[in-house]
């Protein structure tokens, strides 16, 4: 399994238990707050599951490359980055967002362009990938003939 593969998977472990933590005080009512609602679907479906499907998925799929190496997996790490920091920006900032703080709200909208981001990047990775073997072919050969000009 390629080191990126794991992170994405070990990341998402980690946000399921602040999830689980974010439900747990929800449930016993200790901050009576219910601004921590929309952190937990975000920690969970954003920070969990999305994470262990990217990671997963990009296990399966065969790449381009079996080498581990970081320029290899580039857009991987760019995605994994751009997921995680636009899922902390929205858990630091959504709390905080529409009482009439601009910087907050800029925040928030910057989170929601990071998660796109991440989401850009991973389709860009991922789509080649899913090809037909005729299509995959003709990308091959095409790649080979710039190599040779």
């Amino acid at each position: 399994m390629p080191t990126v593969s794991r992170t994405f998977i070990k990341s998402g472990l980690i946000w399921f238990f602040f999830a689980l933590t974010c439900s747990l005080t929800l449930e016993m009512d200790w901050l009576n707050a219910p601004v921590l609602r929309p952190l937990y679907w975000h920690m969970l479906m954003v920070g969990w599951i999305t994470q262990i499907i990217f990671g997963v998925s990009l296990w399966m799929f065969p790449g381009r490359s079996r080498s581990d190496a970081f320029r290899e997996h580039l857009k991987e790490w760019m995605t994994f980055g751009l997921l995680n920091s636009g899922l902390v920006l929205r858990v630091l900032s959504e709390p905080m967002a529409g009482r009439d703080l601009l910087f907050w709200d800029t925040i928030l909208v910057l989170s929601a362009v990071l998660q796109w981001g991440a989401a850009v990047t991973y389709l860009m990775e991922l789509w080649p990938r899913v090809l037909s073997k005729k299509k995959r072919l003709k990308q091959v050969q095409k790649m080979r003939k710039r190599k040779e000009v």
